[in-house]
């Protein structure tokens, strides 16, 4: 099974299919696992740190689990009193294998004409380049995210909660799709921008916020009211004079 194109398959069968955000957060998670042990299929995972790593009740699980079974993504096997639950992903490679054999050779002979032309051909309109598709969503890349070391490290050293991470992880997407920079970005590059940008960000609003501090405790030391004989004399508006 190869990373890249299971997801491509995913979203395929996510065009035909009605899958919302959790069944789809479900499968990258169950997608990952499988990645980091070295794809072992079927697998198993504990029901309840399924549950807790999406905070998704039993129910919305369960109700997940069956719509991609019924799409004919994952199949699954529950033992009643065991905690654990049997997975195995599709080979979607396998289901696909000539969509994909077709893309490969339509890119083909696309570069083939390309080179046809000539580069004087291609740089004549100086048009710029379109974006390339983004492969992986926001909440794909963050159950991702949340499953790697880095994770573990930020969060202990930033003292932070997994809503804490999650809603980071939102401004980061939000803000380098709207730049561009994670067009045509791989799940584990994503993660790997987002451990990098995450540090920076939180000293960028500390300093903002102690800034901010300053700037208020100086406003209130300039309205202090002034004591003694200048205070007094500032109050009264007295002038000094000899007496005639």
């Amino acid at each position: 099974m190869n990373y890249i194109t299971q997801i491509k398959g995913f979203w395929m069968l996510h065009e035909k299919q009605e899958l919302n955000a959790t069944d789809t957060a479900l499968y990258f998670y169950l997608l990952e696992i499988c990645n980091s042990a070295n794809w072992v299929n079927p697998f198993k995972r504990n029901t309840a740190k399924i549950m807790a790593d999406l905070k998704i009740s039993r129910s919305s699980l369960e109700r997940s689990r069956k719509r991609l079974r019924s799409a004919g993504i994952i199949k699954y096997k529950s033992v009643n009193g065991t905690a654990n639950t049997t997975y195995q992903l599709t080979d979607l490679e396998a289901t696909f294998r000539d969509r994909f054999k077709g893309d490969e050779q339509g890119a083909e002979q696309g570069i083939d004409q390309s080179i046809d032309k000539g580069a004087d051909q291609l740089n004549k309109n100086n048009k710029p380049k379109p974006k390339q598709a983004v492969v992986v969503g926001c909440e794909q890349a963050f159950a991702f995210y949340a499953e790697t070391r880095n994770n573990r490290l930020i969060k202990d050293r930033w003292r932070l909660d997994n809503n804490q991470v999650r809603d980071l992880f939102r401004t980061f997407y939000d803000s380098k799709i709207d730049l561009g920079d994670l067009d045509n970005k791989t799940i584990e590059e994503i993660a790997r921008n987002f451990y990098y940008w995450l540090p920076k960000h939180l000293a960028a609003k500390q300093k903002e916020k102690s800034s901010a501090k300053k700037e208020r405790s100086a406003a209130v030391n300039h309205h202090q009211p002034q004591r003694g004989f200048a205070a007094a004399i500032k109050f009264t508006g007295v002038t000094m004079r000899e007496d005639i």
